[in-house]
């Protein structure tokens, strides 16, 4: 079943970024995101079905520091869909293949303004970047 699955909106409420200046040793860096809420929400101008949600993402560099994101998006749904993420989320039974969706938006939203954040503190990126190959240049 394709499913109706529209982003509306996308909003960050909270940003934290913590640096520990004295650290000079190696790092592992751990992303983090949870759901926190997946509430009903009412929007006038349309007559589909729109759900909040509310999130947290959050990479901890251990002893160097951390950078936490929280936000909420707006999504309209189809019926089936919105039963569903207002009813199932936390269950065993919830479809997989919404789950991915809804925590797609959620990295790559907060990913784009995590790197900008880690560029302006000075952490090493939580994620590789893409980069050009020498040797794939030489065989032109």
């Amino acid at each position: 079943m394709v499913r109706e699955i529209k982003l509306l909106g996308f909003n960050l409420t909270k940003i934290n970024v913590e640096k520990n200046q004295d650290y000079q040793g190696q790092t592992n860096i751990k992303s983090n995101m949870n759901i926190i809420s997946i509430e009903k929400h009412k929007i006038n101008l349309i007559k589909q079905e729109s759900v909040k949600i509310n999130f947290n993402f959050s990479i901890d560099y251990e002893k160097l520091g951390l950078i936490s994101i929280n936000g909420f998006f707006i999504l309209t749904v189809d019926k089936k869909t919105f039963k569903e993420l207002t009813e199932k989320w936390d269950s065993k039974d919830f479809d997989p293949k919404l789950r991915v969706i809804i925590l797609n938006i959620v990295i790559q939203k907060s990913s784009l303004q995590a790197l900008k954040l880690e560029e302006e503190m000075g952490f090493p990126l939580h994620m590789q970047m893409p980069r050009v190959n020498i040797s794939k240049l030489d065989q032109d």
